[in-house]
């Protein structure tokens, strides 16, 4: 069962630099590599970013892949 003590993700700071970018890139749509800690990569579209995940979209019509953010080694713009 739950309790008050569980860890829980903050909300997400839109004040730091990071997380700015990674927004002006979701409006921008513009296409990211990520690289994770695990050393694969994947590309797409980012959608959204929240606290916990960061949603890209692989290929235009297809279900979005959701990321955890503690997962992130590199993000990097393709254009």
């Amino acid at each position: 069962m739950g309790s008050s003590r569980e860890w829980r993700p903050g909300d997400l700071d839109t004040s730091q630099p990071g997380v700015r970018q990674i927004q002006a890139w979701i409006r921008e749509q513009l296409p990211l590599s990520v690289q994770l800690l695990n050393g694969s990569s994947v590309t797409g579209r980012p959608l959204w970013v929240d606290a916990c995940f960061l949603a890209l979209e692989s290929e235009p019509g297809t279900h979005s892949l959701l990321i955890n953010r503690d997962a992130i080694a590199m993000l990097r713009p393709l254009a």
